[in-house]
């Protein structure tokens, strides 16, 4: 709305417009002679004022509209902006999606490859274990068999008696040692380990060393030990257990085999006692071990069962 200048105000403007207009003939003595002896009409001169209010008023409404273009040109300058964020702030949320969804992609294929990893090993274990049970089946039957023609009073097989005779002599003899001829190890056959012993082991420092077939070489530095079974480095601090690799262990006097297990080896280290490195083995076999093996199995340490 154009709001018109006040009475007050259009007074002032009608007397500066009238100045404006004079004519040439007008002097100053008549300024104050009726309007038409100045030579101005007084239609004329409304007809001035009317022009000038019209101009008055078009240039206040052009101002007004500048006024207003302007605001509109901040308003659309906002809104472009808040556009423009939202459409980043969209495409950003887009990107996110998308890369949300290739992580996802990414992870359900590689549980899909774990899944199919566990049922492979599953599916061996299985088949090792099934193998297992039925070279064990076998064995009993075998072994119920043997039992079976001994009480009908049969005789040892030849296998039996020269081991026999072997454990003998090497007892007679005292050279264990010199008697057995190989002690093999390999790689765990898989056999249930139902057995078990407990040993306190003392092995002096640096030394090669072997308990029970095993070659053995502990080195200590502070409260820790580096111990060496069967090429197998673990180090140790007091109180604390390693557990080595399942191997497979065969024992063989003039080439006869007399003792053959699966064996893993649990080592709890105690501190240095008596210069010597002390131990508390667990030995978990999957036959029982026969204490006259135990004393030409080792050499250069000292243990006692617990």
């Amino acid at each position: 709305m154009v709001k018109l200048p006040d009475k007050a105000s259009l007074t002032g403007f009608t007397q500066k417009v009238g100045e404006a207009v004079k004519l040439p003939s007008d002097s100053p003595s008549d300024s104050k002679a009726p309007a038409a002896s100045a030579g101005v009409s007084d239609d004329e001169r409304a007809k001035i004022e009317a022009e000038a209010i019209k101009k008055y008023e078009a240039d206040l409404k052009a101002k007004e509209d500048a006024e207003k273009a302007k605001k509109y040109a901040e308003i659309e300058a906002k809104e472009k902006a808040e556009q423009e964020r939202l459409l980043a702030e969209k495409q950003r949320q887009e990107a996110l999606a998308i890369e949300q969804q290739r992580k996802d992609k990414e992870r359900q294929e590689w549980e899909r490859e774990e899944a199919r990893k566990k049922a492979e090993e599953d599916k061996k274990r299985a088949e090792i274990e099934k193998e297992i049970l039925a070279k064990q089946k076998q064995e009993e039957k075998e072994r119920l068999a043997a039992e079976k023609a001994a009480k009908k009073g049969q005789s040892h097989t030849l296998r039996n008696v020269g081991i026999i005779v072997v454990i003998l002599i090497a007892i007679l003899a005292g050279a264990y040692i010199s008697l057995i001829s190989g002690v093999e190890t390999f790689d765990g056959y898989g056999y249930p380990l139902s057995y078990q012993a407990n040993y306190e082991v003392f092995v002096p420092d640096n030394t090669n060393c072997q308990f029970l077939g095993m070659p053995i070489n502990a080195l200590s530095s502070g409260g820790s030990v580096t111990l060496m079974v069967n090429n197998e480095r673990q180090t140790l601090s007091i109180g604390q257990q390693g557990v080595f690799a399942t191997k497979h262990m065969t024992v063989k006097v003039f080439g006869i085999e007399i003792y053959s297990t699966d064996y893993q080896l649990t080592a709890e280290y105690e501190g240095v006692i008596t210069n010597k490195d002390a131990f508390k083995f667990n030995l978990k076999t999957s036959s029982s071990i026969p204490s006259l093996l135990i004393n030409p199995l080792s050499k250069n340490v000292e243990y006692r069962t617990i």
